[in-house]
């Protein structure tokens, strides 16, 4: 997954419920691994910059 980021990706990830360990471990290697090669994380509002749905 992270080969293929670029500028402007989504990464929507899942909630199936349950234990959440490997997920949240999963998400700390996947931030870190993002931000080292210089990504920037914002929320999909700030990426299209509209105020979010209420």
């Amino acid at each position: 997954m992270i080969s293929i980021a670029q500028n402007g990706s989504i990464i929507l990830m899942h909630d199936a419920g349950g234990d959440r360990t490997s997920t949240v471990q999963a998400l700390r290697t996947l931030i870190s691994q993002l931000k080292s090669q210089g990504y920037e994380l914002v929320t999909v509002n700030q990426l299209l910059g509209k105020p979010a749905y209420k």
